[in-house]
């Protein structure tokens, strides 16, 4: 039998919590009203082992999905995983969850919006600091181009917004870019 309610009255580490505790195997699927994305998120023997939301798979997509809190759940019972992307206990998947969401709120200090555009700042030329930035780093800097959002951004390089959030967030600090 499917279960379906509202995501204001049950986040998905709710959901995942009770499937968990009767040992469930199937598959949940959450709209979200404010991004208008929907996510998916496979069970097996209570155990959560793939979980998807637009391009993003696997725990990342957990973590995309775990805060939301408008719109509509299902869970479709003795739906199989399409693959298994997701190893981690269920615990501590919410904890990481848990713990990226209270990140965000820091985030969220310098970035408002995921709709936000990234610009460059001028710089001094006699500024002689020196700059040093990871892969990642380069890659969300490779895409600035005062156009686009974060939001884009972070599809174009295939990041989670969050994680183009803290690069994001440590360069407006560093004082390189502005928002």
């Amino acid at each position: 039998m499917a279960m379906r309610g509202s995501l204001k009255d049950l986040q998905l580490p709710d959901l995942v919590q009770v499937m968990s505790m009767q040992g469930k195997t199937g598959r949940f699927v959450l709209k979200n009203d404010e991004e208008g994305e929907t996510g998916y998120v496979y069970l097996e023997d209570g155990e959560v082992v793939h979980a998807e939301v637009g391009n993003i798979e696997g725990e990342f997509a957990i973590y995309k999905i775990a805060p939301w809190s408008t719109g509509e759940f299902v869970f479709e019972p003795n739906v199989p995983p399409p693959r298994r992307t997701i190893k981690r206990s269920n615990a501590s998947l919410m904890m990481e969850a848990a713990k990226r969401l209270d990140e965000w709120k820091v985030l969220q200090r310098k970035i408002k919006s995921v709709q936000a555009v990234p610009q460059f700042v001028t710089f001094d030329l006699n500024d002689k600091r020196k700059i040093t930035l990871n892969t990642s780093e380069w890659l969300v800097i490779s895409k600035i181009d005062g156009k686009r959002t974060i939001k884009q951004i972070a599809e174009e390089v295939r990041l989670p917004v969050f994680e183009v959030g803290k690069i994001l967030y440590g360069l407006v600090t560093a004082g390189l870019i502005k928002l």
